[in-house]
């Protein structure tokens, strides 16, 4: 900051009511500053009573006054007249009182038998450059707190708002999904011939509703998803499984779909292909709304094949292709985003809301792994995403580069192993292992180890820990109050440690890689 250069006439109002203390100091001040303007008053009433009405520069106040003695004095007059700089004057040097002085509002502190022009002059002038950088100082902290306030304010209307809209969101989701079911479930009456023989032409009208109440019900999921995406509610359940399992638990709807748009559906699928390690059910509704766009955008006659294959040494690779009208090169980044739809001559006829493509590159995100488009206009697309193979070793490698890179959670990661006893049937196993699934958030992971054992990472830093640990006891004993098959067993825990995961990384991968061992190493 810069201060402007002092006026020609200073306005000074001198507290002192000791005439020749108060004579000595005026010709002083008329010899440091010969155009001042000196006010003398003798007593902190009459001075509060002129600042009040008048305008000054600097204020120099004698402590011993009738009115007033000692820091009584300093602080009422920073309290009267806050816009003006505060020189105590005194007859005696006293270190403390002069420290505790300017820590109560004076800007200087002067032993009049020791003033002389020069000193005032300088003393003077410093406190006012002082006080007006103080004063600056001051109104910049209040326009802060001030903007500050106002940025509060705004963040929890929009909070709020936002609360709002997805309470909305999920309210309208649950009300469109009970009359969407009714719908479908009578259409499928009607159509297997429950309610009197069905005409091929009444069948084709049957599957009509049946396919664009699908499209309905795929648009309340994608609602959903959204919802819970933004609300960081959107948890995932990953475990080993089966490429071939998840595309067969979803094949049934796409081919109905297919089969009522008239579209040639294939599948091909690698033999031999190992394990992937990811949430299955999130797996499926990528495969569905891929092979829901492909339908819709096929030309007649259409084609879609999804097909999986290897991908390098630690990914599958799961394809969803068509002979539709293809996507303008410079628009397949685009068509990720949220709400985006590209306009084709199809267009008119496959309404949505653009939410499918961005949900689906979230779901593979949440999986660790990557999604592709290559298409050719008048030709086709192919929209393809990797999934990494059930080796724990390389799915901790992408779990602690997904949190790094995104800065999720807390910033660190801590592992646990859990063991249970060695006698507990498999049955017990696997609900010990629904459990400890049902307890991990979206950026936690479980491992099963050998011998009834499982490892978490848990984005828990260790100070919160103990919270994490009392949240697993007691959801144990609220759940075994209603299991009719008994109690589950005792949980042996153990904390193997926490790491900063932006910072050591690689020492989470080692720990999984001896925790794990050769035997469950990788499944390849």
């Amino acid at each position: 900051m810069v201060i402007a250069e002092q006026k020609t006439q200073l306005r000074i109002l001198l507290i002192e009511d000791d005439c020749v203390d108060g004579e000595s100091v005026t010709r002083s001040l008329n010899k440091a500053f010969p155009n001042c303007g000196v006010r003398r008053v003798r007593c902190l009433g009459d001075a509060t009573t002129a600042v009040a009405a008048s305008e000054f520069d600097v204020v120099l106040a004698d402590l011993s006054l009738p009115d007033s003695r000692g820091l009584e004095s300093v602080v009422t007059m920073v309290q009267a007249c806050p816009q003006n700089p505060l020189i105590v004057l005194t007859g005696h040097a006293d270190d403390e009182l002069s420290i505790t002085a300017i820590a109560e509002g004076a800007q200087d502190y002067l032993v009049k038998g020791r003033i002389s022009p020069e000193l005032l002059q300088r003393s003077i002038r410093y406190a006012i450059q002082r006080h007006a950088m103080l004063r600056h100082n001051d109104q910049l902290l209040e326009t802060l707190r001030q903007r500050d306030l106002l940025l509060q304010n705004k963040n929890q209307k929009l909070e709020k708002a936002c609360k709002t809209a997805q309470k909305f969101v999920d309210n309208v989701s649950h009300e469109f999904r009970t009359p969407l079911t009714v719908i479908m479930e009578y259409a499928s009456l009607l159509a297997d011939g429950i309610a009197g023989p069905v005409s091929q032409e009444q069948a084709k009208l049957l599957g009509v509703i049946d396919d664009r109440a699908s499209d309905l019900n795929n648009m309340v999921d994608d609602m959903l998803d959204v919802s819970k995406l933004e609300s960081g509610l959107l948890g995932a359940s990953r475990s080993p499984c089966t490429v071939a399992a998840i595309i067969d638990h979803v094949l049934p709807a796409i081919r109905r779909k297919a089969i009522v748009r008239e579209v040639q559906l294939d599948v091909e699928i690698d033999e031999d292909l190992p394990d992937v390690f990811c949430d299955p059910a999130k797996v499926g509704r990528v495969i569905v709304n891929l092979a829901i766009n492909a339908i819709k955008f096929t030309r007649n006659p259409g084609r879609v094949c999804i097909s999986a294959r290897r991908h390098g040494e630690n990914d599958i690779s799961i394809a969803v292709s068509d002979n539709g009208v293809g996507i303008p090169a410079d628009r397949q980044r685009e068509i990720f985003q949220r709400f985006a739809q590209v306009k084709t001559e199809i267009r008119d006829s496959t309404k949505g809301f653009g939410l499918g493509l961005n949900i689906a590159q979230e779901l593979v995100d949440l999986n660790f792994g990557k999604m592709d488009v290559e298409s050719t206009e008048g030709e086709g697309s192919s929209f393809s995403f990797t999934l990494p193979i059930n080796c724990p070793v390389e799915v901790t490698r992408r779990f602690t580069s997904r949190l790094a890179a995104g800065q999720e959670g807390t910033g660190e990661v801590s592992a646990i192993a859990i063991a249970i006893e060695d006698d507990t049937n498999e049955s017990v196993i696997r609900d010990v292992e629904r459990f400890l699934v049902h307890l991990l958030r979206q950026n936690d992971l479980i491992f099963a180890l050998p011998n009834r054992q499982w490892l978490l990472l848990v984005s828990v830093p260790s100070i919160a820990m103990d919270d994490f640990l009392t949240r697993l006891n007691k959801e144990r004993v609220q759940i075994n109050r209603n299991r009719p098959r008994g109690p589950l067993p005792e949980f042996q825990v153990r904390v193997e440690g926490t790491w900063n995961v932006a910072e050591r990384a690689q020492d989470i991968v080692q720990m999984v890689d001896q925790q794990l061992g050769e035997e469950n190493y990788c499944v390849a």
